[in-house]
């Protein structure tokens, strides 16, 4: 019974260094000047509605009365530390059942959305805050697919996290109790930016359709190949921009997103213009969601259409071609 209780104060103190070593990592904290000058970059961004500072995230929550914060993170993250009110989802909770493809990595349907969403204590007149750690990729993907199914009273906290920490503002460890509600989207499904096997298919003959590889240059050229996807390589013609071109990742900076003149320059430098339709991939359409944030939300794009299957799909066709090395 003594070394069980060693034991247990021993896991308890690592625990608390833990939190202590999580809430002192990130970025450097912002001044108020700063501050005051990320501010201005939002009234150049196509729809001012989607994205909000940390600063503004945090009188949305104080002030307003029907608001979730929604943390996108492994639970051991989420657990070290999170936004006050937070609550706790991951991949596998709004991905596709096992067993609905024959590869991993797809949406999932309508139906289990609405299920997610009730048990998190969502209706649909709640404001939902979206986050995550990595410069808002995760949360862009539940973006995606709530502007899909219907959902429009939604907001990325810019820089996720990070954007939180710069901004000076403090981590709990506590967890919220929510309360479970019915939820049902109303109206159709909007697959205007869902981009099909097919779709691509298609767009490899189409010089007004650009395929936009948003993965690391390792996976682009074939050096590697991520868990979950069969085969190395890229699709054949496709244009490679990284997702995180669009945010700033130099150390000590907080992973939110650019200017609009900064991010039309990269883009408008490999071709990704707004004239053409834009179909953005990655492993599994979650870096690729991030881009199609980027293109529709902060700076206008009409024409860009996530493909959902990814990599993840086009490398389990045998059949497909694909490139490996760099760019022709």
């Amino acid at each position: 019974m003594k070394k069980f209780g060693i034991v247990a104060l021993v896991v308890v103190i690592a625990l608390i260094g833990g939190i202590v070593w999580y809430t002192n990592q990130g970025p450097d904290v912002k001044s108020s000047s700063e501050l005051e000058k990320q501010e201005q970059k939002y009234d150049e961004y196509a729809n001012q509605e989607v994205i909000v500072s940390a600063v503004k995230a945090k009188e949305i929550i104080e002030n307003e009365d029907n608001v979730a914060i929604i943390d996108i993170r492994r639970s051991a993250q989420y657990i070290l530390g999170h936004i006050p009110e937070a609550v706790n989802v991951w991949r596998p909770d709004y991905s596709a059942d096992e067993g609905e493809y024959p590869f991993g990595g797809m949406r999932c349907s309508k139906e289990k959305m609405e299920e997610l969403l009730g048990s998190l204590g969502i209706d649909n007149e709640t404001f939902i805050l979206l986050y995550d750690g990595k410069g808002d990729y995760d949360a862009a993907r539940f973006w995606w697919q709530l502007d899909m199914y219907g959902h429009d009273k939604v907001a990325l906290i810019d820089g996720g996290i990070d954007g939180w920490k710069a901004a000076g503002f403090e981590l709990t460890i506590d967890e919220p109790e929510v309360t479970a509600k019915e939820y049902k989207f109303k109206g159709e499904t909007d697959l205007s930016k869902l981009a099909t096997l097919e779709d691509v298919k298609k767009a490899m003959e189409d010089p007004n359709v650009v395929i936009l590889d948003t993965r690391s240059i390792e996976e682009f050229t074939g050096e590697t190949l991520k868990k979950g996807a069969y085969r190395k390589g890229r699709i054949p013609g496709s244009v490679w921009i990284e997702y995180k071109e669009a945010i700033n990742v130099a150390e000590g900076e907080d992973k939110t997103f650019k200017t609009v003149e900064e991010l039309r320059k990269i883009y408008e430098a490999k071709g990704i213009t707004p004239d053409k339709t834009i179909i953005p991939y990655c492993q599994s359409a979650v870096r690729s969601a991030h881009t199609t944030f980027v293109l529709t939300q902060l700076l206008g794009y009409e024409n860009v259409k996530n493909y959902d299957g990814s990599w993840i799909e086009w490398s389990y066709h045998e059949d497909l071609p694909l490139e490996t090395g760099e760019a022709k």
